[in-house]
């Protein structure tokens, strides 16, 4: 099978896992997300430390991780839903902050400039770099800053540590599956 059949099949079984729950400007424009948010102190035991996009480049390459990137936009409720049920769940916070190099990315910050595969960017121009339409999108770079597979919309905390999980062992390197990865359990 060729990598991009390979990479297309993957790409296809990742999104299945999303709801349908994401955020076009034209879709989401005066939506109210409705949750009670989570107390201060279960805030506190539920934060991963988001860095900054170089940083968190860096902190992949000398750690040989993959880095996460979670583009946002503050009018999504797609984004804060993600961010209050997925991010601060525990057993996803404590995979991110072990396994990935964690970034929050606003994608209509057009202040911020970052460097990626050496040309610099506004958050607006990688956003559209990147290709991304919708948000959040859930994007994951290997060690060495090339994509691996990218997610858009709303993923529950349960899928989305599979995804990590999947991620993570690099199984997308031996060709497996997300569907027979999500079957099986492992890579092999």
């Amino acid at each position: 099978m060729s990598i991009l059949r390979w990479f297309l099949t993957l790409m296809l079984a990742l999104s299945l896992l999303v709801t349908g729950s994401s955020c076009a400007r034209e879709e989401s424009e005066g939506l109210q997300a409705k949750s009670a948010s989570p107390s201060s102190q279960q805030q506190k035991q539920l934060q991963v430390k988001s860095l900054g996009f170089n940083d968190a480049l860096a902190k992949a390459k000398s750690e040989d991780k993959p880095t996460f990137v979670e583009f946002y936009t503050d009018w999504c409720p797609y984004c804060k839903k993600f961010q209050r049920e997925t991010i601060r769940n525990q057993k996803v916070a404590a995979m991110l902050a072990e396994n990935f190099a964690y970034v929050r990315f606003n994608a209509e910050d057009s202040k911020n400039r970052v460097k990626f595969d050496g040309k610099s960017y506004s958050n607006v121009e990688l956003t559209q770099a990147f290709g991304i339409t919708s948000y959040p999108s859930l994007v994951f770079l290997n060690s060495k800053s090339q994509p691996i597979t990218m997610l858009s919309g709303f993923v529950p905390p349960d899928q989305f540590a599979i995804v990590l999980d999947y991620i993570h062992r690099k199984c997308y390197e031996t060709q497996i599956s997300f569907s027979d990865f999500t079957k099986q359990g492992n890579c092999n």
